[in-house]
């Protein structure tokens, strides 16, 4: 699996995510974007997902 710091992520998806939407590594790993040693994406935090689907099923109820 390929491994892309936050910033990298953003720019590759066109999105603004943010530390709150992912995990990420304690250790710095080779982000396979920019080449550089950085926190990366472990995976998604599986409540921020859950929390979302909540809120848009809730409002088209």
């Amino acid at each position: 699996m390929a491994e892309f710091c936050l910033d990298c992520w953003n720019k590759l998806n066109g999105t603004h995510s943010t530390e709150r939407d992912y995990i990420l590594s304690d250790d710095l790993d080779l982000c396979e974007g920019c080449g550089q040693f950085r926190p990366v994406i472990e995976k998604a935090r599986s409540f921020k997902w859950f929390y979302d689907l909540w809120h848009k099923k809730r409002r088209q109820s």
